[in-house]
């Protein structure tokens, strides 16, 4: 995915966000990012200082929570971590699951004053 547009998008989001609550300054963000996100969280704050300029979250800190991949499996119900196990199951090998979690991209919180 091209996670400078990305991140693009988000800050644009929480800009606006910002200022219709009457905000003049945005000082921390904070995204979640699933496992399973086509966006990369390392890329993401790499593309992140570009995207900022000209916004109110110009000198904004930026927090990454990873969201696990979870998953239940579908012969036996126990519930894993499917990057962990490689998406197989532990108690019985199966491949067949649901995922729970881990496709998330969300901005969590936008702190600003």
């Amino acid at each position: 995915m091209n996670e400078s547009a990305v991140m693009k998008k988000i800050v644009q989001i929480a800009h606006n966000h910002a200022k219709k609550s009457g905000a003049t300054k945005v000082f921390k963000l904070v995204l979640q990012i699933g496992q399973l996100s086509e966006v990369i969280p390392d890329t993401a704050r790499k593309c992140y200082p570009l995207a900022i300029g000209g916004t109110l979250l110009e000198h904004c800190k930026l927090e990454i929570e990873v969201v696990p991949a979870m998953g239940v499996c579908k012969q036996c119900s126990t519930t894993y971590n499917l990057v962990d196990q490689e998406f197989k199951c532990p108690n019985c090998s199966s491949d067949q699951h649901e995922i729970l979690s881990g496709r998330e991209l969300k901005i969590k919180e936008i702190a600003a004053m």
